[in-house]
């Protein structure tokens, strides 16, 4: 396949100005499988422009950073359009150097802006991860799918905004979470609950008050109040 394939290439293209041409330049493809056997983050391709639209053999994906067990793993999907570059010119020697937006696969609707400070990347279920750049109103924001849970960085505000308008919010540690700042809320519209597994030591400097509606409860073995 891959030596029909490089006498296809060859023979289409139009540039050639000897007899032994190579595939100098870059042809776009389209995303056949990604479902390497090798797991090694290639994917194949099939060339439009070319009869039959024939299949390659698996292509290696150029990503912005690469080594052993690190780097950037973000694959193209099956339909995809994509460019293909060829090393040393062989048609044999193919590399997706990247994808391509066109006529029927648009960006994300919100990601252009007139002054072009938005930066953002979208997964295919719709989680994001948005760069704003924007003058005065610079933003970090990670959010899900729904848009209903999501980290800001609101650099305008100087707020760190975790927001959850639907589920729960859990913060699990092996050992021990530290909450160090200037002042402290903390506020619930129904109940409220500390259950403390062993000692608990509540030191005010100055003072402290402790206000119930109806009723107030202290129950234990023993109550000291000096």
């Amino acid at each position: 396949m891959a030596e029909n394939l490089f006498a296809m290439l060859q023979k289409a293209q139009e540039s050639a100005s000897t007899a032994d041409s190579k595939m100098f330049g870059v042809e776009v493809s389209i995303v056949t499988n990604v479902q390497d056997p090798d797991k090694l983050g290639r994917v194949k391709v099939c060339f439009p422009r070319l009869p039959g639209k024939p299949e390659s053999d698996w292509v290696r994906v150029v990503q912005p950073a690469a080594g052993a067990g690190r780097g950037f793993y973000w694959l193209p999907e099956v339909n995809d359009e994509v460019l293909v570059a060829f090393e040393r010119g062989e048609a044999h020697r193919p590399y997706v150097v990247g994808a391509l937006w066109n006529g029927k696969d648009k960006p994300m609707s919100t990601a252009y802006t007139a002054d072009n400070t938005t930066r953002m990347i979208q997964t295919k279920s719709g989680h994001q991860i948005i760069l704003d750049d924007k003058k005065g109103d610079e933003k970090i924001i990670i959010s899900d799918k729904s848009g209903k849970r999501s980290l800001t960085f609101d650099v305008k505000n100087k707020k760190f905004l975790i927001e959850a308008k639907e589920g729960d919010v859990e913060i699990h540690a092996e050992k021990k979470i530290i909450l160090e700042c200037e002042d402290l809320e903390i506020k619930t519209k129904k109940s409220g609950k500390i259950d403390i597994g062993s000692t608990f030591d509540l030191n005010v400097k100055d003072k402290a008050n402790i206000k119930a509606g109806p009723q107030l409860n202290i129950k234990a073995s023993r109550v000291n109040i000096n």
